[in-house]
Formats: C-alpha cells, structure tokens, sequence
C-alpha cells in the first residue's frame, strides 16, 4: 500500500464550485496514476459520512442545485475509482496505537487515516505510505508528523510534483540496489523512458549505489522536470540551461562521433533501429555518464535513456 487519501482534508467551506472540483479532479487524477503505475491506495470508512461542506456529506453534494455540487462525470470517476480501493480498517495491516496527530507542530487532531499511514511508515520505511490530501487545505511535501511524543515525516501529496517527490524519496532513502529503483522510476520520472536492462549499468559507475543515488536521482529529476521544454527550443543551449540548474550535460564533440569505437558503444538497437546515444549528462567530470536521446521529444515522446556508465570512449 503506497497511498492512503486523508478524509480530514476534504473540507470544501470557502471554496467556490471552479475550485473545488478542480482540487478533487487533481486527487483523482492523481489515484488514476497510481493505479496505472502498479501502486495500491486506500481510504477511511470515515470519508464519505463526515461533513465536507456546511452540514453536508460527499454523496449529499450530488444534488445539482447546491452552490457546491459534484458534476456527474466527477461521479463516475469517483465511482470507478473507488470501487478498486480499499478501506484501510479492513487490511491486514498495523493499526495506530493513536488516531490524533500533530502536523509540523501544530495542535493535535483527530486524523485517523495520517495516523494510519504515520504507523506504517514508523514500522518499515521501505512500505513508507504518502497521503493524498485535498488540495489548499494542509501543507504539502515531507512534513512531521508526531504520534504520542514520536515524530516520523509523512509525504502529503496534492500535485504531480510532490508525487514525483515521494517517489524520488523512496529511491534516494530506502533502495538498495539499481533493481530496487527500477521498481520506481516510472512514477519518479514520468517524461523519461528507459531501455530494457539499462540499470544494470549503474553497477559499473565509480561509487557504491547507496554513495551515489542521491546525484543519479537529482540528475534523472531535472531532465525528467526539464527535459521537455528545454529539447524543444534550440538544442545549442541546453547545456546552458541544464548548468542553470546545477546539472553538467553534452552532446559529444565531432572527433568522438567520428569514432567507430565510441560509436558502437553508445549505439543500441531497439525495435530493429539502431539508437546512438550521443547526449549525456555528467555526475562527475571525469566519469560517471548517463546517456540519453533526445530526437523524440521533437514528436511528442519522451526523452530516452540508454546507458549508464563510468565512462565510454571518447
């Protein structure tokens, strides 16, 4: 179980109809993912019988003609998508010793399901849960969260960017190995796509994988963040962009693509086209390469990464 939805955030008093709809669209959009992703969530049997708004429930917002009423497509999604959830109270998991919580130090409060996921984060950070929170209502990001004078951080997750953070935090904090990020990466860097077995390079690279995660994850983040909207404009000054934002990359120099050697170890076959990874970006200066191909950011697709390496002829 890697989400858990907060029922104490969802409270809709001073919101307009635009904006509340569009924050439960995000939650959604955001369980969506996840499911696609592989990454199971779950919910409060407390959700949908406690007030979100004045004196009504979430169902009792079905009626059309409130000021703050759910449209009917949002019904359907929340429908489908809760039909695949569970309900935390019936799992076979640790149940919390305590339902009130403090948040970032601020007056205690009755919140059962951050309880919950602050038990299961406090037993085994590997199974660490995030909570999915109604957006404007609470802070966001890796927040302490104290349960009977014991703090652990919790991720709190309203956007794709703090979702892309939680998971660039399981890489960086609770991986052992390139198999255990592997696992990952598709929810940590969605603009990026990875050829089959490139992980088994970062065994190669100059440092231990736990010595050398931490700039790997920074690296992969900014061209995933980034990659996009720098490779469409002039590819002349992405390296300029990227050294903006405290990443060293290039594209190799003209004597080194007219070497058949380094030409042959930077090319990759994949679906019976042969895919020459000139780009790289640096995490040393002397050593430690990853190798991307930029070209089908130009139609659309996502930016490729093929190799990871110590450091490939030149």
């Amino acid at each position: 179980m890697r989400f858990v939805i907060d029922e104490t955030s969802w409270r809709f008093d001073g919101l307009d109809q635009n904006a509340c709809i569009e924050a439960l669209e995000i939650l959604l959009d955001l369980l969506d993912d996840a499911n696609e992703q592989g990454h199971l969530a779950c919910y409060s049997e407390e959700l949908f019988s406690r007030v979100v708004w004045q004196n009504k429930s979430f169902y009792e917002l079905y009626e059309p003609n409130l000021p703050i009423s759910i449209p009917w497509e949002v019904q359907e999604r929340v429908a489908i998508l809760f039909a695949r959830l569970s309900k935390w109270e019936e799992l076979d998991f640790s149940l919390p010793p305590a339902l009130d919580v403090q948040i970032a130090q601020e007056n205690d409060e009755h919140a059962p399901s951050i309880a919950w996921a602050y038990e299961q984060t406090k037993q085994d950070k590997t199974n660490a849960v995030a909570c999915l929170v109604f957006s404007s209502i609470r802070l966001t990001g890796f927040i302490d969260v104290t349960v009977n004078d014991i703090t652990e951080k919790l991720w709190f997750i309203t956007d794709h960017k703090h979702y892309c953070g939680f998971f660039r935090w399981l890489i960086t904090d609770t991986t052992k190995n390139p198999s255990e990020m592997e696992a990952f990466v598709r929810s940590a860097f969605p603009s990026i796509d990875f050829v089959p077995g490139v992980f088994n390079g970062i065994k190669d690279m100059s440092k231990p994988y736990r010595e050398i995660i931490n700039p790997l994850t920074e690296h992969l983040g900014t061209l995933s963040d980034h990659g996009k909207r720098i490779f469409s404009a002039a590819w002349i000054n992405a390296p300029a962009e990227f050294g903006s934002l405290g990443i060293d990359l290039s594209d190799e120099n003209g004597k080194t693509k007219k070497n058949s050697t380094a030409k042959k170890e930077r090319s990759i076959n994949i679906e019976g086209e042969d895919i020459i990874f000139w780009w790289h970006s640096k995490l040393e200066p002397d050593r430690d390469r990853i190798h991307f191909y930029p070209d089908r950011i130009k139609d659309g697709g996502r930016l490729l990464v093929g190799i990871f390496c110590h450091h490939l002829t030149t």
